[in-house]
């Protein structure tokens, strides 16, 4: 089913948008008014081969900048793009089109069939007996928070001010689709984080890793506080990833790190700390 918006006023917006993009005319040199309002229209179907993939593609004539979003996260600002779905269910993509007339919307509906085919690219994820020799042990500086496998599951504890993280490094193809989940549970903490970063930035032992916060629990922003349990990639409520389901993909092919820090500032990770299991990183097949 298709439904579509039309932007109903030549915004000033969007006469400042053309004029930069026409940067070389002046008004005096030409006379040429806007055009019609445009009506939007693009056409979203399943790749031949990968029902999990949706191509998309601006059928709206004289369309000059584009963007599609959807409910999963993704955005793109290419004419044509591929959009990857790993779960199976149904899935609005929006798009919207400039032309030298105004904007406009259209909106369509995808259903996904079944879940994506995909393998898990992160080692130790299981917190099994021995994932630890996977993990390399971070010092951020100062007190360290305590880190440690224990009974099948990954433990961060401390007993006020104090910051650490653990980190793997894989290695990712730029254009497929990639998606993070951890299962994460805890009492409540107080004045605390826990922070994935997904970023290509290399750890440095006595030095705090910043860069790509890509979700986190963070008692500020609202999430931690409280007892939880349940995939970080969905109760997280800070980060790049936020809403996402974490899913993402990458402009380059190469080495990236997955780090995951945790600590507090005036608080604890709270009574059992915070833990952490059942870590994957899946790739596309």
């Amino acid at each position: 089913m298709n439904f579509h918006y039309i932007s109903n006023t030549r915004t000033i917006a969007m006469a400042a948008l053309l004029a930069g993009a026409v940067s070389a005319c002046t008004p005096e040199s030409s006379d040429k008014g806007l055009g019609p309002l445009p009506t939007a229209s693009f056409t979203a179907e399943p790749l031949a081969g990968n029902a999990n993939k949706i191509v998309v593609a601006n059928t709206t004539p004289g369309g000059f900048l584009f963007e599609y979003s959807d409910d999963n996260g993704h955005k793109s600002t290419r004419e044509r793009d591929t959009l990857s779905y790993f779960q199976k269910g149904e899935y609005t993509i929006q798009f919207t089109v400039f032309t030298n007339g105004g904007f406009a919307k259209a909106v369509k509906k995808v259903t996904i069939a079944q879940n994506a085919q995909t393998r898990d690219i992160l080692k130790g994820g299981d917190m099994a007996t021995g994932s630890e020799q996977f993990w390399t042990v971070l010092n951020t500086g100062g007190t360290q928070t305590a880190i440690k496998i224990e009974n099948g599951a990954m433990h961060f504890d401390n007993t006020g001010d104090s910051n650490g993280a653990i980190y793997q490094k894989v290695s990712v193809v730029a254009g497929k689709s990639y998606i993070f989940s951890a299962m994460v549970s805890g009492n409540g903490a107080s004045n605390s984080w826990f922070e994935i970063y997904i970023d290509t930035a290399v750890p440095k032992q006595g030095s705090d890793y910043s860069g790509n916060k890509y979700i986190s629990l963070n008692t500020w922003s609202g999430c931690g506080a409280v007892k939880f349990a349940g995939d970080l990639a969905t109760i997280g409520c800070d980060g790049t990833g936020k809403n996402k389901n974490g899913v993402m993909s990458f402009t380059k092919t190469g080495d990236i790190y997955i780090v995951v820090k945790a600590g507090s500032a005036g608080g604890t990770l709270g009574t059992g700390g915070v833990v952490f299991d059942d870590v994957k990183f899946l790739e596309e097949i």
